[in-house]
Order: structure tokens, then C-alpha cells, then sequence
């Protein structure tokens, strides 16, 4: 991801670069399972720790298309056996405003914090001034602001919500399949049970089974040897039980199950699969087989896109608050900023070495930029990709002296 334009793009940017290095994989999993999950600036100008991942708050207004306007975000403590806890409650309200050139807006977006105490994690308990918490005493109880989109971003599954048609808040990857997990649950646990009863055990006539020596005692035997008294006679008295694995049909089952858990997911027939894909296949055949699966991924990080850019509109609004860096051009919330040229994402069908190799042939032959292989391939940030080129363009110029011994 490049997101530049002036000193405070490049703030942004490495707020953002961090939040991916170090947490999105782990919190896009939690958005996978959850529906989604909310991104809020938390006021700690401290690169790599910017953001909060939020699964815990409630909906409190949103707009005819679904998008969130207003959300309380609760925060807890827990000191000398009391539980404090902190509303965070962001909304818009028909309340005049002027920004800080005069202009004024019919429109204020209020951010109130309220703090409780209880002796009990289970109630909210009584209203204390936010003073009274050493972590919280900084905080002004009603911040008034004059913004265009929320002060947060909810990055939400692109699933329909079925359970709750009215609500806003996305649903789990795997909410229209839970008969479906809970059938592939017992399959599994059936396998998982013959196999356990596989152990091969020989069946002996108690008779064969007593020391004859003048104490009477019964062997001590193997675990895979049993005592079997009734119906065994002497010219029959040991029996082996093998038992039978139906591993192939077992498996057969599975993979029905999960074909139907697939579809059912928006993923391609066979994704979920207990056997592999063996050998080599092209790019057009895996275009062909996935196509679902293409799809639903690309439907994702459309919404990740989404999240981050309204995540960066927060951040750049904070930073105005706060006064941190100056205020300036950022690409990401330009909207004529075409989103290729911010978003890098690995292709869906090629590797990422082949890409590479493809995108350093068309920079050899000067079909893209240099600046462009070394920020996409290599690492490098758009200014240190401008600086390495330069020092290597200069390194050619400059003359050398030849030394002959």
C-alpha cells in the first residue's frame, strides 16, 4: 500500500504499513468469524500502536444504506477488586458548527465519555467523574468536531445478513453452513473413532488364561489379548478380531460435506477438500476452477479497501485534533485516486515470483518505472525507492578513475 502526497500521507502511511506488518492477518481472521470487526484511531500517535480492533460496541444510528453514523465503544478496568468502565459514545447531531475557518455547518459529530464503577463485572454500577482513573483523566468528557464520515471504520463481510435483515453489522463466513459443520463434525469424529477402535485384540478362553502353578493366578496379559468364557470350547479357544477401516468411504463422506459447506461458503466446488490436488496445473485452469473463489476474495478486499480508506479519513482527523503533523494532501482521500495505485495486492492466479519477474522484464525494457518494480516487489517505500534510483543514476554519471598496476 503507497499513500503519500505530504508529510502527513507519509504519518498515514506508516500508521497503516504497521497495522498490516504486524496485525490485519490476525484481526481479518476475527472479522471472518465475527461478520467484521471495527478500526478506531485511539489517540496514540505511536506508529504501531494507532489502532484499536474493536469486537465489542453497539449500533446506535445508521444511514439508509446501511452505513454505520454512530456506535458506542465500551473500554474496562479492573482495580482493587472494583470494575471501571468507560463509554466512548461517537454520533452526529443537528448542532451548528464552524470549522476552524469560519465556516459553519448544520452538522456536529460529538464524542461524549462517560465512566462507571461496580463491584461486579456483571452491571455498569454508578457514573464517577473520568478523574477518578488515572488512564482515563486526560480525557475530555465532550469533544464537538466537524467531520464528514465517522471517527471509525467497520470492516464488514460481504454476506447478506439473514439473521438480522435490519441490522447494519455484518455475518460470519460460515453462518449459512452451521448444519452443514455440525454433520462434517460427526463424520469426523466417526473416523476418528474407528480408527481408535482399530486396535487389534485376540480373544483367549478364560480357562487358557490361569497360571497353573499352585497360587492360581491369573496371567497378567497384553492389552491386545481379552478373556472370552462363554461359547468357546477348547478346539476354538482363540480368536483374532481385525477390524475394518472404511477410510475411503469415510473420506468420500467428508469431502461431500465439505463440497456443500464450499458452495454454501461463496467459495469453488472442491476448495475444501480432505485429498489434495496433485500435479501441475496452469493459471487458466485455476481461473476456470475458482472462479467463486476468485470472486468472493475480490468481494473482501473490496471491503478491506473500503475500511481502510474511511480508517485513514479517522486518522487524518485525528491528527487535525491533535495537531501532530501538518495538514496536508493524502492520496487515499482523494476521490479521483484511482484505488490500483495505493492497493497492492498479490494476484489471485499468478505467484508472486512470477509477477515479479514479469514486472522487472517491463522495468528493463522501460514499459513501468523502476520506481514502480522497487516499491510493489521489493520493499521499498515511494521515497526510498525516489532516492536509490537517483543515487544510481548519479553513480553512472560520475567518472571513474582506471588505476593500472
Amino acid at each position: 500500500m503507497s499513500i503519500e502526497g505530504s508529510e502527513r500521507a507519509e504519518y498515514i502511511n506508516k500508521v497503516i504499513g504497521a497495522m498490516i506488518k504486524e496485525s490485519l492477518r490476525t484481526n481479518m481472521e476475527v472479522a471472518c468469524y465475527n461478520g467484521g470487526i471495527m478500526l478506531k484511531p485511539n489517540g496514540n500517535f505511536e506508529k504501531s500502536n494507532a489502532i484499536d480492533y474493536v469486537t465489542n460496541f453497539l449500533i446506535t444510528d445508521k444511514d439508509s444504506n446501511g452505513n454505520i453514523l454512530g456506535a458506542i465503544f465500551p473500554s474496562t478496568l479492573q482495580k482493587n477488586k472494583k470494575y471501571y468502565t468507560r463509554l466512548e459514545y461517537h454520533r452526529f447531531e443537528n448542532i451548528p458548527c464552524r470549522d476552524s475557518s469560519g465556516q459553519q455547518y448544520d452538522t456536529t459529530y460529538i464524542i461524549s465519555q462517560r465512566a462507571y464503577v461496580s463491584s461486579s463485572d456483571t452491571s455498569l454500577g454508578k457514573e464517577i467523574p473520568l478523574t477518578e482513573v488515572e488512564e482515563w483523566a486526560d480525557l475530555q468528557k465532550e469533544s464537538y468536531l466537524h467531520v464528514e464520515r465517522p471517527l471509525f471504520a467497520y470492516l464488514k463481510m460481504p454476506f447478506s445478513n439473514t439473521i438480522d435483515v435490519s441490522s447494519p453489522e455484518g455475518v460470519s463466513v460460515f453462518s449459512n453452513v452451521l448444519e452443514e459443520l455440525r454433520d462434517l463434525d460427526i463424520a469426523w469424529s466417526r473416523k476418528g473413532q474407528e480408527v481408535e477402535d482399530s486396535k487389534h485384540i485376540t480373544f483367549v478362553s478364560e480357562a487358557n488364561m490361569v497360571d497353573n502353578r499352585p497360587a492360581n493366578r491369573k496371567l497378567n496379559l497384553p492389552r491386545f489379548v481379552k478373556g472370552l468364557d462363554f461359547g468357546v470350547d477348547e478346539r476354538s479357544s482363540i480368536h483374532e478380531h481385525v477390524a475394518t477401516l472404511l477410510t475411503e468411504q469415510r473420506i468420500q463422506d467428508i469431502n461431500s460435506i465439505l463440497a456443500i459447506i464450499s458452495t454454501k461458503c461463496e467459495f469453488s466446488q472442491g476448495q475444501f477438500v480432505l485429498d489434495e490436488k496433485t500435479g501441475m496445473v496452469t493459471a487458466t485452469e485455476i481461473n476456470a476452477d475458482c472462479q467463486e473463489t476468485i470472486q468472493t476474495i475480490t468481494d473482501i478486499r473490496s471491503c478491506l479497501k473500503t475500511a481502510i480508506k474511511n480508517l485513514c479519513y479517522a486518522i487524518d482527523a485525528y491528527c487535525d485534533i491533535y495537531g501532530n503533523t501538518p495538514k496536508g494532501y493524502v492520496n487515499v482521500l482523494d476521490e479521483s485516486s484511482e484505488d490500483d495505485d495505493i492497493f497492492y495486492f498479490d494476484d489471485l492466479v499468478n505467484s508472486f515470483e512470477e509477477d515479479r519477474t514479469r514486472a522487472y522484464n517491463l522495468a528493463s525494457i522501460g514499459v513501468i518505472s523502476w520506481e514502480t518494480y522497487l516499491t510493489r516487489f521489493e520493499g521499498f517505500s515511494q521515497e526510498d525507492a525516489k532516492n536509490e534510483i537517483q543515487k544510481a543514476k548519479e553513480d553512472r554519471q560520475q567518472p571513474r578513475d582506471i588505476y593500472e598496476e
